[in-house]
């Protein structure tokens, strides 16, 4: 029973976003953290769950990033709260991308991104590096979270390994947007914090690339 309550709640949450789905758009890629922030608040108590929804919707409607939905959780919800509900939002959306892709085939997913290089080469994430190839992937803040999602879900990658190879690749990213958009409103308090964050994406991001070469190397035809 809690399953299906909690399946409603999201379908409710989904369709109440796709209902508006032209004005979030246009709310998510305008760039303004000031507009999102406003529109999450204007909830009050529901705004965690809204939050939640806006990061399925973008999953949904590809390519949008998530950047300042997850700075707006920090900023509204503080550092441990924003990240949680980052986290939860993020994975939600990338189980039902993996899905839509699973179920509704390769020409759903074309239309939805424009890098269909990925597609070309689908049988390594059902293979022996799958795991390696989501978790560097992910890893990678320049690589769309929602293209990943799809990619696996049409090559047939087990649920299992890409849930956790998600769960554990998306850690460093989203830590590190909720901590920014927490101190963006206090950037002369939090000015070496977010300096030492930005560090370590950059960080993340190289070692996730020569990890990248590395694996693409050993890979035979790769």
């Amino acid at each position: 029973m809690k399953k299906i309550g909690l399946y409603l709640v999201l379908i409710f949450i989904v369709l109440l976003l796709i209902i508006k789905g032209d004005q979030l758009i246009g709310l998510l890629t305008s760039g303004s953290l000031d507009r999102v922030v406003g529109y999450v608040q204007s909830w009050g108590i529901f705004a965690p769950l809204i939050s939640i929804g806006l990061m399925i919707f973008q999953a949904i409607a590809a390519p949008i990033p998530a950047f300042l939905i997850t700075a707006t959780n920090g900023l509204l919800f503080g550092v441990v709260w924003g990240f949680v509900i980052s986290w939860i939002g993020a994975m939600l959306g990338a189980i039902v991308s993996f899905y839509l892709a699973k179920r509704l085939g390769y020409d759903f997913v074309k239309k939805k991104v424009n890098e269909t290089g990925w597609l070309n080469h689908l049988e390594r994430l059902n293979g022996k590096y799958g795991f390696w190839i989501v978790l560097i992937a992910r890893l990678v803040p320049v690589v769309s979270f929602d293209l990943i999602s799809f990619a696996a879900g049409l090559a047939g990658m087990k649920l299992r390994t890409f849930l956790v190879s998600t769960g554990i690749g998306m850690l460093p990213a989203t830590i590190a947007y909720t901590m920014l958009g927490h101190d963006m409103r206090n950037i002369q308090q939090f000015n070496e914090r977010m300096l030492i964050i930005i560090s370590a994406l950059v960080g993340v991001t190289l070692i996730a690339m020569l990890l990248k070469k590395k694996y693409k190397s050993e890979k035979p035809g790769g």
